[in-house]
């Protein structure tokens, strides 16, 4: 399956051209004709009512307060994607793609703040290389991984094997190896992005299929166990959504409309999927797992905001908050807040900031102050409103 390696994505869009994956998307510009820049200007301005958060509408990085509250000395390591805990306010979760661990931060921003890191027994399997997590249903979380490489030795698992993990979430029990692992699914190599839906039911952009597939544990295996055949798995939208390496693709699920957001970094958009326009076709294959898994086909997939109006290059972050959704430009470093209509409101420019490149994940608190990851600088920044 085709997709576009960091370097010469890197390259073509700095010299204009972002080439897409896996083909045009239904309802996008084709990528070769965008012709983007870094420098394309933003006609849409949110002027003196913009939102604070974001600079009220000036799109500079003085009008807003920006704090590096984690660093590599915090064992950031290519942080990709991070989320409160629901059950623990406070308690900030970073997925560490570097070093396949993950970083759990405590009294988040506060002065106070402290730090653990979590990666144990097994965990290049379980958690190699995570790309993003979401917290579900409570005491539990997901999370999902950019790997498409044997993680159990040279006569292991195959190479596609990979797919998103279930855990027990609870601060003392997440060990982020084989013992507080309590499910885990495969055939979704390369994901990009995770998003909870219900009960043990998680989105995945799956990136080698360059699709959106909805996983339902069901049931979830005891700590450490195997038994993997209770599951549902459904494959949405196969070929239509990029694949760029290195650069994650997040996932958002709207519960209001029963949509699925996601960003599609090489095509430079933001796209929408509705799941109940799908019908079940083929069986997926190979099975890895014993369950019931199924392409889902015709499932009517649009695109909520074409970046190449506005010079977003290329989305990654997704958060969805207050009708919103705010969305980070891995390579212009911006970020920015768009309708549910797909409309802008407001943008901020932190390239004096981040360099390009640098920015992934992104979540909001509580307060409505905004977090992202910067995976070039392993860095966590806190962005709040002036």
């Amino acid at each position: 399956m085709r997709h576009l390696s960091y370097v010469s994505w890197v390259v073509g869009l700095m010299s204009g051209l972002v080439v897409g994956c896996g083909g045009e998307a239904p309802g996008t510009q084709a990528a070769g004709d965008a012709a983007l820049t870094a420098d394309a200007s933003v006609p849409v301005d949110a002027g003196p009512m913009g939102l604070p958060v974001l600079g009220r509408g000036t799109h500079r990085a003085d009008a807003v307060q920006v704090r590096v509250i984690a660093t590599a000395e915090s064992t950031l390591a290519t942080p990709r994607d991070l989320a409160f805990n629901p059950e623990a306010p406070r308690e900030l979760w970073i997925t560490n793609f570097g070093d396949s661990s993950m970083t759990i931060l405590r009294n988040t921003g506060a002065a106070d703040q402290d730090f653990v890191n979590r990666a144990g027994p097994q965990h290049t399997h379980f958690m190699s290389h995570p790309s993003c997590l979401a917290f579900g249903a409570p005491g539990i979380l997901s999370t999902a991984h950019e790997e498409d490489q044997r993680t159990q030795g040279p006569t292991g698992t195959p190479a596609d094997f990979m797919g998103p993990t279930l855990w027990l979430s609870g601060y003392d029990v997440f060990n982020g190896g084989h013992a507080s692992h309590i499910d885990m699914l495969h055939n979704s190599p390369n994901a990009q992005g995770i998003a909870w839906e219900s009960a043990n039911i998680y989105w995945v952009a799956d990136g080698f299929h360059h699709a959106l597939t909805r996983y339902d544990f069901r049931a979830p295996h005891e700590p450490g166990g195997v038994d993997h055949s209770g599951a549902t798995v459904q494959r949405f939208a196969e070929g239509e959504i990029s694949y760029v390496e290195g650069v994650s693709g997040h996932v958002e699920f709207d519960h209001d409309a029963n949509r699925v957001y996601f960003a599609d970094p090489g095509n430079h958009r933001v796209g929408a999927l509705d799941p109940s326009t799908g019908r079940s076709t083929t069986s997926i294959s190979p099975n890895y797992d014993g369950s019931t898994q199924r392409r889902m086909m015709g499932a009517d997939t649009t695109t909520l905001f074409d970046g190449a109006t506005v010079g977003m290059m290329a989305p990654s972050g997704l958060a969805l908050s207050g009708g919103r959704l705010f969305v980070t430009d891995n390579a212009t470093s911006r970020i920015y807040a768009i309708s549910l209509r797909g409309e802008v409101i407001d943008w901020l420019d932190l390239a004096t900031t981040v360099r390009a490149g640098g920015l992934q994940g992104i979540t909001l608190d509580a307060d409505g102050r905004i977090y992202v990851t910067d995976a070039i600088d392993d860095r966590v920044l806190e962005i709040a409103a002036r």
